[in-house]
């Protein structure tokens, strides 16, 4: 649960909107408190004194509190799922910046549609736990609680009664909660994968045309949809095999109290009505017992996506600004390279002590097969990657020693693959240098 309280730690700039649905939620769950202690005055006093002024006022309260509870439950759903949405956005603002700040390397690891699950699928996951399931939570809580202390208030013999069920309703959602938290997680690694899937596949589509591969791609599709299929259903079934464990558990108890609770109205120990008016709470009890169960379920799905997401929020940046990183000042470009030696993987050199200088306005092409290095060396000098050992200077200044943003912003790179943006052809000009002119745009498309 350490991974939860973070995500509601996200819920502190909006406190003062939860404080008040909090609020809201509770006297919403106050008017389901109501409805038995009617049924008591009215099988105790109305019947039973035929006292028509209190079946007056109790329409009247009827009509007064169920009213009050339409606007509580309006600012409870309002309020609660503002704060959701509100969070989501921040966490997804959270997981784009730390994406936008990782080194190419982590995106040589991993598909871009895996990473784009993160964001859609895990973070949606999250809207869940934050909306719904808290909603639900205090409101069945609530309920909870004011049914135990009416039912301790009646009759404290049959309440203690009634206790006696819960421990075991306690151990029963733990042991499934963790088995529903392990598959729900396999579920959103599915839900990567067909993502990932998804992605290389439409970014491909002329390979697979022209290599008649579309049969091949549908089964890989059919495969991967299948065995999300298959974790979906596991997930079901453990899901579904806790609501009627615990139904189960609480109607042994109901069954113990309506028996004694009988046999005490035949002895005169309690009123007809204020058992009738207990067995009501006890039910109330059975109910948010059998939902919470339920929450919880629905709670261990939601946080194998949070810990999904703060894997990814705790990532390593492994290229960053030295603590005593300065601004590069303006260069001339003389770039060399000390004896530098470079691997994607350990064990495996795409550079080996290479050693060379460009002096400024000189023009130096690299010659090779595919996989010599010569992309290698040009991603090397804005830091895309860390040298394993060796230095690059510019200008005589250690590129490690100055900070990214002043380095990368005087580096133009021409890169291998077309890559256009969704905007204006203005707008993608205009990407290399946001302030510049429409002069200076129409000079560069020239």
């Amino acid at each position: 649960m350490k991974n939860y309280t973070r995500l509601l730690a996200y819920m502190r700039p909006y406190v003062n909107k939860f404080g008040l649905a909090i609020v809201c939620i509770i006297l919403a769950s106050a008017a389901n408190l109501y409805v038995p202690w009617i049924i008591k005055d009215m099988i105790d006093d109305v019947l039973a004194d035929k006292n028509m002024a209190l079946l007056n006022a109790i329409c009247i309260g009827i009509v007064v509190i169920f009213f009050l509870r339409g606007i509580f439950y309006f600012g409870q759903s309002y309020l609660v799922s503002y704060i959701g949405q509100k969070v989501i956005i921040d966490v997804r603002e959270v997981m784009f910046r730390k994406f936008q700040r990782m080194p190419l390397a982590y995106y040589d690891r991993h598909q871009t549609g895996e990473i784009m699950s993160f964001v859609t699928n895990d973070v949606a996951a999250i809207q869940s736990a934050l909306v719904d399931n808290l909603i639900d939570l205090v409101t069945e809580g609530c309920i909870l609680i004011g049914s135990l202390a009416l039912m301790f208030y009646l009759d404290w013999k049959l309440s203690l009664l009634t206790l006696v069920v819960i421990p075991m309703v306690g151990q029963a959602m733990k042991i499934f909660g963790r088995k529903i938290k392990k598959s729900s997680n396999v579920i959103q690694v599915r839900l990567a994968e067909i993502t990932a899937l998804l992605q290389e596949s439409f970014s491909a589509t002329r390979v697979v045309k022209s290599f008649v591969r579309e049969d091949y791609e549908i089964e890989r599709f059919v495969h991967s949809n299948q065995r999300n299929f298959e974790a979906v259903m596991k997930n079901v079934q453990q899901t579904s095999m806790l609501t009627p464990t615990v139904e189960f558990l609480a109607a042994i108890a109901v069954t113990f109290i309506v028996w004694f609770g009988g046999y005490e109205v035949v002895n005169g120990d309690i009123t007809a009505g204020a058992f009738v008016a207990f067995l009501t709470y006890a039910v109330n009890l059975a109910n948010p017992v059998k939902r919470l169960s339920r929450i919880y379920g629905n709670l261990q799905k939601a946080m194998a996506a949070v810990d999904r997401v703060f894997a990814v929020v705790d990532l390593e940046e492994s290229i960053t600004d030295s603590p005593h990183a300065k601004p590069l000042p303006p260069v001339e470009g003389r770039v060399r390279f000390e004896n530098v030696t470079f691997s994607y993987k350990e064990g495996r050199r795409a550079l080996d002590g290479i050693s060379l200088e460009a002096a400024p306005g000189e023009m130096i092409a690299f010659v090779g097969p595919s996989g010599a290095g010569k992309s290698t060396i040009a991603n090397l000098i804005p830091r895309f990657y860390e040298v394993d050992s060796g230095t690059i200077t510019v200008d005589g200044h250690d590129i490690r020693d100055v900070t990214l943003a002043s380095l990368r912003g005087q580096i133009g790179l021409v890169p291998q693959e077309t890559m256009l943006f969704s905007t204006t052809i203005r707008e993608n000009i205009r990407y290399g240098r946001l302030d510049a002119t429409d002069a200076q745009i129409e000079e560069a498309a020239r």
